[in-house]
């Protein structure tokens, strides 16, 4: 099932396999022949990369763009999810007449947080 994965959704999907391998944005910039700000904006899915950029970006990351792309799909399904449990969320407060506990309020009641 494809879930039409956007440019924030692939920005997503960069950062996250930057971070994984442990990269800096300038380093994995100088990689894959691009300006560190340019890159930034991909991640924050300001940009609309070319296929070269892509590419050199997959080399950069040790992924073919296939991977790439469907990391991004992984990411526009998370988000998908995400957004749907927060409207289950939302209708049930509604309707039990309560507001939804934050999501800061459940973190910090955690044993040991």
């Amino acid at each position: 099932m494809s879930t039409h994965a956007t440019g924030a959704d692939l920005g997503r999907a960069v950062r996250r396999l930057r971070k994984a391998r442990g990269l800096k944005i300038e380093v994995l910039a100088f990689a894959a022949d691009m300006h560190p700000t340019y890159l930034s904006g991909i991640e924050r899915g300001r940009r609309n990369p070319t296929w070269a950029k892509l590419c050199g970006l997959a080399d950069a990351l040790g992924v073919s763009v296939s991977t790439l792309a469907a990391e991004a799909e992984e990411e526009a399904a998370i988000t998908r999810i995400s957004l749907a449990a927060r409207a289950r969320l939302r209708s049930r407060s509604i309707a039990s007449g309560t507001s939804p506990t934050p999501l800061r309020t459940l973190v910090s009641a955690r044993p040991g947080a």
